[in-house]
């Protein structure tokens, strides 16, 4: 059954891709082929008040994710807020340089705003998908704030700069061309009333604008109308393809992963924002061809707000949907590194105590789960992920008749019991790239008052990381079905570690579990073909 579930998952999310990916593009060609009529619809307002509703739309995405990056330290949220913000703020000002409605008429500001919003976007998606080095993180995050700053200065400035020269266009521009440079080849335009607001404008235009305006109007004409045409929009259109195609794989993959309402409407999204900037490079202007760039981009960001709304719904918070999508990210990332010695260490487990199948799986969640909520770095959530993965991975050497013992152990037995921490430290400390979890992996039923084992340790004598995991542990103990007794309710557990706090477990790190609890129960673990599963026998020893 968990099988035909996952395929029957893996066929909605492959129909709906494919579907968002195949539809647009497929009326787009029939549209350029003539196979369709492609007439002209020119009606610069509705152009201003549509683009002016999509700049809208992004800049709500901009100020939830400039929010979030003021309350989370990840360099990935703050690229998403400057993604949206860059999007929303050039745009605009294709909005307002639409000509005839707050300009006079064509202009070159209004193509090249429309490619570079795009552009800017892309870059920046493409950044939150990356992870860079702590030492670049810790700077940036220093200056997030500056950041933010300057580029909503930089931003203005650009629309300033448009807006002012964009004032030079004589109004009712003459005739242009009759082949809209860049934009559909021979795709003829048969009407005079507006240069294409893509594309590049005709020599005579640009010796009549620059007749009667200044010289740095002049020049500031010159290049927005490069950008506008070819071959610099052609280049700027195949950067921002290949970057948003970066960010397509991402979160293609993240959503093979893990099925959550965020990650899904990100792809789509970005699979939408793909074919609005082929159908911009490529469709002539104001006809119905190009017209469907701009619905494109208004799919794009309603179908983000959608996922953020609907996920905002599910967790309770802004900072728990970021959070949960930039785990989703960390231990996507744990997994490609590691997906062949994780399988092979989890399935040895796996064949020794299948009754505790997904043990492993939820303590890796929790522990990164409780290591986000007090405020604990990437690097730091990927080592507590793997350890949890693997805490228990010293079991492969206890007898079966033991660890499926439904009675209580005796003491010779629970004695091989705690030589499991032991055992799981042998195995992985001949693995190079394990040495971070060794600590919480050996020490994760160590108490604070030295009641703990295998060796002992008090209070500070306990690593954080080990600390974390003997809550997420006990935590998931509790409340699982185990051959000896009823799983407890999540209010009958959390009262256990109350009881605990303080003595035995470290207070902050239960303090954190019930935060996590609040707004994440259930606890989701990852869509994996991993065999994740196993726990330990007696929940406080």
């Amino acid at each position: 059954m968990h099988l035909l579930g996952q395929l029957s998952r893996l066929a909605r999310v492959h129909w709906r891709v494919g579907v968002a990916g195949a539809l647009p593009l497929a009326l787009l060609g029939l549209l350029l082929g003539q196979v369709l009529p492609d007439p002209v619809w020119q009606v610069p307002v509705f152009h201003f008040y549509l683009v002016s509703l999509v700049s809208f739309l992004a800049l709500l995405l901009a100020l939830a994710m400039t929010l979030a990056a003021s309350q989370i330290d990840n360099v990935r949220v703050l690229f998403l807020a400057l993604a949206f913000l860059g999007i929303s703020s050039i745009f605009l000002v294709h909005a307002l340089t639409t000509p005839g409605v707050l300009v006079p008429g064509a202009n070159g500001w209004v193509g090249a705003s429309a490619r570079l919003s795009l552009l800017i976007g892309a870059v920046m998606l493409a950044l939150s998908t990356l992870e860079a080095q702590p030492v670049i993180q810790r700077w940036i995050l220093r200056h997030r704030g500056w950041i933010i700053l300057a580029a909503f200065l930089l931003f203005a400035l650009y629309g300033l700069v448009a807006l002012v020269s964009a004032q030079g266009a004589p109004a009712g521009m003459g005739s242009v061309s009759g082949t809209v440079t860049g934009h559909g080849g021979n795709h003829s335009s048969g009407y005079d009333a507006y240069s294409p607001v893509y594309g590049s404008v005709t020599d005579e235009a640009v010796a009549q604008t620059a007749a009667g305006t200044s010289q740095w109007r002049r020049v500031l004409g010159q290049v927005s109308s490069r950008l506008a045409g070819e071959p610099a929009g052609g280049l700027l259109a195949g950067v921002t393809l290949a970057l948003l195609g970066v960010v397509g794989v991402h979160y293609w993959r993240a959503y093979g992963r893990w099925n959550g309402p965020l990650v899904r409407s990100m792809l789509l999204s970005t699979i939408f924002l793909f074919q609005a900037q082929v159908s911009m490079a490529v469709a002539p202007a104001w006809h119905l061809s190009w017209w469907e760039y701009h619905a494109l981009l208004l799919a794009a960001f309603l179908t983000a707000l959608a996922g953020l709304a609907r996920e905002y719904g599910e967790r309770g918070s802004l900072r728990g949907v970021v959070e949960g999508l930039l785990l989703r990210d960390t231990i996507e990332h744990l997994q490609r590194e590691y997906v062949e010695v994780i399988a092979a260490l989890c399935s040895a487990v796996e064949a020794k105590d299948v009754y505790t199948r997904g043990h492993s799986a939820r303590v890796a969640m929790l522990a990164a789960l409780i290591g986000q909520e007090l405020g604990l770095p990437p690097e730091r959530l990927r080592i507590l992920y793997q350890a949890g993965l693997l805490h228990d991975i010293g079991k492969i050497g206890i007898p079966d008749a033991v660890l499926h013992k439904p009675a209580r152990l005796t003491d010779e037995e629970f004695a091989l019991i705690k030589q499991h921490p032991v055992r799981s430290h042998e195995i992985i400390r001949h693995v190079r790239s394990f040495a971070p979890i060794v600590p919480a992996v050996r020490w994760h039923h160590e108490r604070l008052d030295g009641s703990g084992y295998p060796d002992g340790l008090a209070g500070d004598e306990i690593p954080l990381d080990a600390r974390i995991m003997a809550v997420a542990d006990v935590f998931d103990a509790l409340t699982s079905l185990r051959p000896y007794r009823a799983p407890l309710s999540l209010e009958e557990a959390l009262a256990v570690l109350d009881q605990e706090a303080g003595t035995r477990l470290d207070p902050e790190c239960v303090s954190a579990l019930r935060q996590v609890v609040a707004v994440r129960w259930p606890v989701e673990t990852a869509a994996t073909s991993l065999p994740l599963e196993l726990e330990d026998q007696p929940v406080i020893a």
